[in-house]
C-alpha cells in the first residue's frame, strides 16, 4: 500500500499555527473587533486559537491516519469517506466545545455556557470548516490515488491478456493439417517412396520450426513468405490442394505479425476447392505498406466457414497494432494484410 500521510515535522509545527491565525481574524470580524484585536495582536485569545488548531489538526491527522488502510481500498473507499466525515465533525465539535468551555471557566471564569453560546457556535463551526477542508485534501489524495491503482490494475491485465493471445496465435497449430501430413508421410513411407517421406518430414519440419521458435511481436515479411512457400509446397505434395503461388513481391525489409501468412494459407486450402487439373492461383501484391491476397473464390460445401473465422481470429491479433486488416468477397476475394515498417525506416520517411 502507498502510504500517502507521510510525518513532516515542519507542515505539523508551522500549519496549526496559520491555521489559528486565521480562526482568530475570522472570530474578530464576526464579533467586528479588528480594529481594536490588531492593536494588541499577540494576545491569550490568539493563543487559544493556535491551540485548538493544533488539537484539532492533530485529531485529523489520527483518524486519517487509523483509516488509511481502507481509505486505499476502492471498494470501501465511499464508505470509509463517510465514516471519516462523521468521526470529523464529531471530533471537532468535541475538541472546540471542550476547549472553548476550559478557557472561558478558567480565565474567564464562566461556568454557565448559555452565556457565551454565541462564541461556541461560531468556533465549531470554523474549526469544522477547517477539519472538512484537511480531510477534503487527504480525500481527494486518496481518491486519485485508487483511480491511478485501478487504471494501472487494469492495463496490467489488459497487457497479460495481449501478450497470451499474442503468444496462443504465435504456437497455435492446426491439428488437422499435422495429422493429415503425418498421414500422408506414413503412407509414402509404406509405399518405398523414401525420397517423397524425407522432403515431407523437412517440409513439416520447417513450417513448425517457424511456428515454434521464439516469436517476436513483428518478424520480416521475407520470413513469412518463406513459411507460406514451405506450406504451398506442402500442401500440393501431401494434401492435394493444389495451390499456385503467384510471383513473390519484394518484401523491402517490412515486417508483419508472425504465422500471419501460413495461416491464411491453411485457411485458404481447407475453405477452396482446389486439384492437380484445377488449382487455385493465388495472387500477392503489395500496394501502400499492405500486402494483397486475390484469389477467384471457389468455396468448398463444409468448409467454407473456415476462412472467415481464421480471417476474425488474425484481426483480432491486429487489433493492438492497427485495425487495417479487412477483406471483400466481390468477383475476387481480396484479403488487405497491414505491414510495417522497421523503426529506423519509419523516422527517415518522418525527415524527408
Amino acid at each position: 500500500m502507498t502510504k500517502i500521510l507521510t510525518p513532516n515535522p515542519l507542515t505539523r509545527l508551522l500549519l496549526p499555527l496559520g491555521v489559528g491565525a486565521l480562526v482568530y481574524l475570522s472570530v474578530l470580524l464576526a464579533f467586528d473587533t479588528v480594529g481594536t484585536a490588531l492593536q494588541d495582536f499577540f494576545t491569550q485569545e490568539l493563543i487559544f486559537c493556535i491551540v485548538c488548531s493544533y488539537l484539532v489538526l492533530e485529531g485529523n491527522r489520527f483518524l486519517i491516519h487509523q483509516l488509511e488502510s481502507k481509505l486505499s481500498i476502492a471498494l470501501e473507499f465511499k464508505k470509509q469517506v463517510i465514516r471519516l466525515l462523521i468521526l470529523t465533525v464529531v471530533g471537532s465539535i468535541v475538541l472546540t466545545s471542550g476547549m472553548l468551555i476550559a478557557y472561558f471557566s478558567w480565565f474567564e471564569n464562566m461556568n454557565d455556557p448559555t452565556v457565551y453560546s454565541t462564541e461556541l457556535k461560531i468556533f465549531n463551526g470554523l474549526f469544522i470548516f477547517v477539519s472538512l477542508m484537511y480531510q477534503g485534501h487527504f480525500a481527494g489524495f486518496y481518491y486519485i490515488h485508487n483511480k491511478f491503482q485501478k487504471e494501472l490494475e487494469s492495463e496490467k491485465r489488459e497487457k497479460e491478456l495481449l501478450e497470451k493471445n499474442i503468444d496462443l496465435f504465435h504456437y497455435m497449430l492446426n491439428p488437422e493439417f499435422l495429422l493429415v501430413g503425418l498421414e500422408s508421410i506414413v503412407i509414402r513411407i509404406k509405399e518405398k517412396d523414401l525420397f517423397m517421406a524425407d522432403e515431407g518430414v523437412l517440409l513439416l519440419a520447417d513450417i513448425y520450426r517457424h511456428s515454434l521458435k521464439d516469436q517476436e511481436e513483428l518478424v520480416p515479411l521475407s520470413q513469412e513468405l518463406q513459411a507460406m512457400q514451405c506450406t504451398q509446397t506442402f500442401f500440393r505434395q501431401f494434401v492435394s490442394k493444389n495451390i499456385i503461388l503467384s510471383h513473390f513481391p519484394d518484401p523491402a525489409g517490412l515486417l508483419i505479425v508472425p504465422r500471419t501468412l501460413t495461416k491464411v494459407l491453411e485457411a485458404i486450402a481447407y475453405s477452396q476447392l482446389s486439384s492437380e487439373s484445377m488449382p487455385l492461383s493465388l495472387s500477392m501484391e503489395l500496394s501502400e505498406n499492405c500486402l494483397i491476397l486475390k484469389f477467384e473464390s471457389n468455396f468448398s460445401l463444409t468448409k467454407s466457414h473456415i476462412l472467415e473465422e481464421t480471417l476474425k481470429v488474425i484481426k483480432s491479433q491486429y487489433g493492438w497494432l492497427n485495425n487495417r486488416l479487412h477483406w471483400q468477397d466481390l468477383s475476387l476475394f481480396s484479403i488487405y494484410i497491414p505491414l510495417e515498417k522497421p523503426f529506423n525506416a519509419q523516422s527517415e520517411v518522418q525527415i524527408s
